[in-house]
């Protein structure tokens, strides 16, 4: 049996390894394995990786984690054989997620092909799972004006896709996976369209403050001073009363700098920083994004930024992996200002 992760550190989740069992008679159906927990857990199962079968044990806020956790220790002690969608497994381990940052993805397939307006649909929709396990936190968050999460839904094709949420804060994860799990595997209305969740939940990235503030010891970004960014989705930024499309370098970094000292512990937090920096390269379009009130138009495509001062180009260095959570510009809740470091060739 293993642990992986401090367990004093406050928890964002936790979740159960799983390893194929020879045998069946004698194994327990998971749900009823904890069965004494209260409150009793709602189960999500995550892609298997590597053989690896993971499931998570989900509850409506975080701070309840820790006597979950010893629930599941002491009936770990009793017996290590569970049923897990009619197989019979042996638990041989718990892993503890502390970390802050969560890119969180859900497959969907819609019944007819989705209109191009969905920015509010979805917004919507993560904040009624929010709602469902506190109503609070969901009028607390609505209130926000720096949202701390991103939401982006991403094609494979007209009627089959994955929407995209990454967390900025550690204590989201839990409330958001209960009200998700209500509706893995069933149905939910995007738009005026029926569409079918994924049984599974994907937590494709997680990171930490801490650990992005250490990036720089391992990147070779800063030895050249020149930073390569992707804009996956339409992307624009307020620039005085107007909306500016181009994504000037002051525009790109101010915007993730406020929203790191926003999130980021306070020992973590970077000064004012008058940017000295280029665009030296870019390949951009204009593309519409439609929403309810219009089309917001924004650019896709990438940009490379020269920096003329080497603390700077750590500092952006840092801000340029946690864009990958953070997104840029306006409307990141909404579809927009999806990013990803990128290399550039030129």
């Amino acid at each position: 049996m293993t642990f992986t992760k401090d367990i004093e550190a406050p928890f964002a989740g936790l979740s159960l390894v799983l390893k194929t069992a020879k045998n069946f008679t004698s194994s327990t159906p998971l749900a009823l394995w904890l069965s004494q927990a209260q409150p009793s857990p709602n189960w999500i199962p995550l892609p298997r990786l590597n053989g690896v079968t993971k499931v998570m044990p989900v509850l409506p806020k975080p701070v309840l984690y820790p006597n979950l956790m010893q629930s599941i220790c002491q009936r770990i002690s009793q017996d290590s054989l569970v049923e897990w969608e009619q197989k019979p497994y042996e638990l041989t381990g718990v892993e503890i997620d502390t970390h802050a940052l969560h890119i969180i993805q859900v497959s969907i397939s819609a019944s007819k092909p989705l209109p191009p307006t969905l920015g509010r649909a979805i917004h919507a929709l993560c904040f009624q799972w929010f709602a469902i396990a506190d109503p609070a936190l969901a009028e607390h968050l609505h209130q926000q004006d720096s949202m701390p999460m991103t939401l982006v839904m991403q094609y494979n094709s007209s009627q089959k896709m994955y929407l995209r949420i990454s967390l900025l804060r550690k204590e989201l994860l839990a409330p958001l996976l209960w009200g998700l799990s209500a509706n893995l595997g069933g149905e939910v209305e995007l738009a005026g369209v029926l569409c079918r969740l994924s049984d599974r939940v994907n937590i494709s990235q997680t990171s930490s403050f801490e650990k992005l503030a250490q990036v720089v010891n391992a990147s070779d970004v800063q030895k050249n001073c020149a930073i390569a960014l992707q804009f996956l989705s339409p992307t624009s930024f307020k620039q005085n009363k107007t909306v500016q499309p181009f994504p000037l370098p002051e525009l790109v970094f101010n915007g993730l700098l406020r929203r790191w000292n926003r999130f980021a512990p306070q020992e973590l937090q970077f000064p004012a920083v008058e940017w000295e920096s280029v665009v030296c390269a870019y390949d951009l379009k204009t593309h519409a994004l439609k929403m309810e009130a219009g089309a917001e138009i924004g650019v896709q495509g990438w940009v490379k930024y020269r920096f003329l001062d080497e603390e700077q180009a750590k500092i952006a260095t840092i801000l340029a992996h946690f864009a990958s959570f953070a997104g840029v510009g306006r409307k990141t809740a909404m579809g927009m200002g999806q990013v990803r470091l990128f290399q550039s060739k030129i």
